[in-house]
């Protein structure tokens, strides 16, 4: 990634003097997210069901959008950056290598159970349980941009502490 697309992806970008501003969204993509007792409550056929599609294990869906004070999970919830007390780009018991290296094609698994391909973001919140978020899902790849994300949402909860 360039200097120029890294100053985009992190908000930075420069006015008309070439000063550094921070006025437009730092990113914005696609998510399927799930809160992690939203993940553990699928169980039986729903559950070997959404293998094939984890579009049935994540029940929101939208826009992710990070400002400078929340992180917007549209058509869900807004969650302030002081209520993040962690960011791990993890699989857990509530969603598995398994889970997300499912099943495509009947009998293929995707690209999502190798590395950090599939990972989820995994943001712990001080007053609630962790939220499990898949940044720019393909479906047919299984992979997602969470590890994209993950140093970046790491800094702005960090930068929050330190003023």
């Amino acid at each position: 990634m360039s200097d120029a697309d890294r100053g985009s992806w992190t908000g930075r970008h420069r006015d008309a003097r070439g000063e550094r501003t921070s006025t437009a969204p730092a990113c914005v993509a696609t998510y399927l997210g799930a809160a992690e007792e939203e993940l553990r409550g699928v169980q039986g056929f729903a559950r070997l069901a959404a293998m094939s599609n984890q579009r049935r294990l994540f029940p929101h869906q939208g826009t992710i959008e990070l400002r400078e004070d929340s992180l917007l999970l549209e058509d869900w919830r807004t969650i302030p950056r002081q209520r993040i007390a962690s960011v791990e780009l993890t699989f857990t018991d509530a969603y598995s290598r398994w889970m997300a290296g499912g099943i495509r094609g009947g009998r293929n698994a995707s690209f999502g159970l190798f590395g950090s391909l599939g990972k989820p973001l995994v943001l712990s919140l001080l007053d609630d349980s962790p939220i499990y978020v898949l940044i720019d899902f393909r479906w047919f790849s299984g992979i997602n941009q969470a590890g994209r994300w993950l140093p970046i949402i790491s800094r702005w909860v960090a930068e929050s502490r330190s003023r």
